[in-house]
């Protein structure tokens, strides 16, 4: 599963994980749950948990 991070300030990360989650790279999706949508797109976080 993939989750989509789009914070209103930036272009949006597909990261490894799940909303209501930690994603692969570490960042907890609960903090601002609003930026986050559950995806099946490709992930381009670069950050190591989620690349690999």
């Amino acid at each position: 599963m993939a989750v989509r991070h789009t914070p209103p300030s930036g272009s949006s990360v597909v990261h490894k994980g799940q909303k209501g989650g930690t994603t692969g790279c570490g960042i907890d999706t609960n903090k601002n749950p609003s930026h986050w949508s559950n995806t099946h797109d490709k992930i381009t976080c670069d950050k190591n948990g989620c690349k690999n």
